[in-house]
């Protein structure tokens, strides 16, 4: 077993050994704090991160206004800190601007933060430093997924429910009234599998292996072939019934199919689509490469990364602030592979301007944009452009 390379992170040694992350036991810079090897979930949002721990406790770090730590007060977090109430049943967390929201096993969901739209679901507009249930007090929500200012979830009837924010008709009722609880999306369909709200659009997958978008359509982020907005869900134009997973970004979505092939469509500027070039895509466009062996996507404001079945990470689109994590602050066009070739990335989840993901040893690392501590090293930080770990805290 050779070593390829060995390179010094906030919070350990880490040696890259055979394709692996893997930590030098003992070793740490004393300005830094430690990783740990128990984390299950990760979530990056606006200038804030959460993660869930085998335990089923979650922290939060990163900035803390409007209190969306959830740690009761708005003191910012350069590490790892427990969300009030310490509850050990936590199954899964996603993160808005400046807001969050997470699941229990008990099928409850709870949001904390800003709440100027109604994104918390509570009946309210006032914004809360610890966890609140959502309005409804329903046991069956199966899935629960943050946009900029708004939030979808599905409950195990197959329903899909949106609040918060709703200038542009992202949450899917035909209207543009902000609703302040969870309100079903229009069709009261029953077979949603997925859900993944942007900035201002939304997108759905149904069990027909279907993907339909609604919301504002800038720079054909719905993905119908048109600029138009649509108030209610619209099929994504194919007509493909093999779609297996969608993310949406700031004005782009990307999606994949039962093939492994990547496609991705709308603002294209920073090359976020991936397919070599800076133009808007109105409708499905096949990531550059036409690799058949992707198995997971995530998009953040302006960049994308995607994982392949190997366990090896790539990025591309908006890289200014080093989110591609490639050891460069340029935009890229196409992908490119996340610095250190690492084959055992697993979850991943993008932020604003930052990206974090999870290696199947259970250890978290985020790169890009940091000035918040979204980051979570345990240190002041700008922005880095190669991942680095989180602290245990």
């Amino acid at each position: 077993m050779s070593i390829l390379r060995i390179r010094a992170i906030l919070g350990s040694l880490t040696v890259l050994i055979a394709g692996l992350l893997v930590p030098i036991a003992g070793v740490s810079p004393a300005a830094a704090l430690a990783g740990s090897s128990d984390w299950k979930v990760i979530a990056a949002g606006g200038f804030h991160s959460c993660g869930i721990r085998t335990n089923g406790r979650l922290y939060c770090w990163g900035d803390n206004s409007s209190g969306r730590l959830g740690t009761g007060d708005t003191t910012a977090r350069l590490a790892p800190t427990e969300v009030a109430g310490g509850a050990t049943n936590w199954t899964s967390v996603s993160l808005g601007a400046w807001f969050t929201c997470a699941r229990k096993s008990t099928g409850r969901l709870y949001c904390w933060g800003y709440n100027y739209r109604g994104q918390l679901g509570n009946g309210t507009t006032n914004e809360s430093h610890v966890p609140v249930e959502v309005a409804g007090g329903w046991t069956n929500w199966t899935t629960v997924v943050a946009g900029a200012f708004h939030v979808c979830g599905r409950r195990s009837t197959g329903r899909l429910y949106c609040w918060g924010s709703n200038n542009y008709s992202q949450l899917g009722d035909a209207t543009t009234t902000d609703r302040l609880v969870p309100t079903q999306v229009a069709g009261g369909w029953t077979n949603w599998t997925s859900v993944s709200p942007g900035m201002s659009q939304t997108c759905g997958r149904r069990s027909t292996g279907r993907l339909y978008c609604w919301g504002n359509n800038f720079a054909g982020g719905i993905g119908d072939g048109t600029t138009t907005p649509r108030p209610t869900p619209t099929q994504v134009a194919g007509g493909w019934t093999n779609w297996t997973s969608v993310s949406v970004g700031a004005n782009h979505a990307c999606g994949r199919r039962s093939t492994g092939r990547l496609y991705c469509w709308g603002y294209n500027g920073n090359g976020a689509v991936g397919d070599s070039t800076n133009g808007q895509r109105f409708v499905p466009t096949q990531v550059a490469g036409a690799a058949t062996d992707w198995s997971a996507v995530s998009t953040g404001n302006a960049h994308t990364c995607a994982r392949k079945v190997s366990g090896r990470l790539f990025c591309w689109g908006s890289g200014t602030k080093g989110q591609l994590g490639n050891n460069q602050y340029v935009d890229q066009w196409a992908p490119v592979e996340v610095a250190g070739g690492a084959t055992d990335w697993s979850l991943l989840s993008l932020g604003q301007e930052y990206s974090c993901a999870l290696t199947k040893s259970l250890r978290a690392y985020c790169w890009g944009y940091g000035i918040g501590g979204q980051l979570g090293a345990g240190v002041a930080e700008t922005q880095r452009a190669f991942p680095d770990e989180v602290a245990a805290g």
